[in-house]
């Protein structure tokens, strides 16, 4: 645990979105709960659907929607952490009887909820680490492509299968490239193959892949990595970050300049500036 840990408070969110597209038999939730340390707050989400390998149906969508709308204005809040209730799986993939279920229209209203989830999290203001155990599968490798860090156990298993029950992948599958390259993506959306953790790693897609038994220890470490930096200055980070992601270089490096002054206006550099001389 982090040094500067004071306090532990758990939020009842257990929201479990409105249910007026929800299947008779989705019963996904997802809870958060935040603690509170010395450099701010931390967001841990938790996605469940026991039973079926916390496949992601339109209850979690909305009650994870739900929750990250609630956290966005909390300026105190430092990092996000999701992780996939039990050791089985982070997220299985979509919840087959509702995908059987729909009509056209109904599938692609579904698909663009589900992009608006992942959407909210690439655009979340603080730094969101996907902690991976078990099934990272469809919907799930998705959602763990849209996080900015993914961590896993060896218990991992990922890929992305959906050309196999005949649809193509979609939505954020787009963002696979960037992470693993043209070859590999390729190769995991035309196939439907999946892959090991070891393989994850060595593919680009996971940052840290560690012991079972180590997985909480690895991703604390990475938070703790995060509460290191300076609060404006991560956010401004990820701001940028995200913003490069759909410019040429010479743009992203011309849009980058005014984010300095900005800085300075925050306070933070001479803060953080004095702090370091002094040591």
């Amino acid at each position: 645990m982090s040094a500067d840990l004071i306090a532990l408070m758990p939020i009842d969110r257990g929201l479990t979105g409105e249910g007026d597209m929800a299947h008779p038999e989705d019963r996904g939730a997802a809870t958060c709960r935040t603690e509170s340390t010395g450099a701010g707050e931390i967001a841990w989400i938790t996605l469940e659907h026991a039973g079926k390998m916390n496949a992601m149906g339109s209850l979690m969508i909305d009650a994870t929607s739900n929750i990250l709308a609630n956290l966005r204005d909390h300026q105190t809040l430092r990092v996000v952490v999701i992780s996939g209730a039990g050791p089985h799986a982070f997220v299985g993939g979509a919840f087959v009887p509702e995908l059987l279920s729909f009509n056209p229209e109904e599938a692609s209203e579904f698909i663009c909820r589900l992009h608006a989830l992942y959407q909210a999290l690439r655009d979340f203001p603080v730094p969101v680490i996907a902690r991976v155990r078990g099934y990272c599968l469809g919907a799930g490798a998705e959602l763990a492509a849209a996080c900015d860090f993914r961590i896993a156990d060896r218990s991992a298993v990922f890929g992305m299968p959906e050309v196999r029950v005949g649809m193509p992948s979609l939505i954020e599958a787009a963002l696979l490239p960037m992470l693993v390259g043209w070859g590999k993506t390729r190769e995991m959306l035309l196939t439907g193959a999946s892959y090991s953790a070891s393989e994850g790693r060595e593919m680009g897609f996971f940052e840290l892949v560690c012991h079972e038994g180590e997985l909480d220890a690895a991703v604390r470490s990475r938070v703790d990595q995060i509460l290191a930096g300076g609060p404006q200055a991560v956010r401004a980070q990820k701001a940028l970050l995200r913003a490069w992601e759909d410019m040429r270089p010479r743009d992203a490096i011309e849009s980058s300049i005014e984010w300095m002054a900005r800085a300075y206006e925050t306070g933070e550099p001479h803060r953080r500036l004095s702090a370091f001389i002094r040591k």
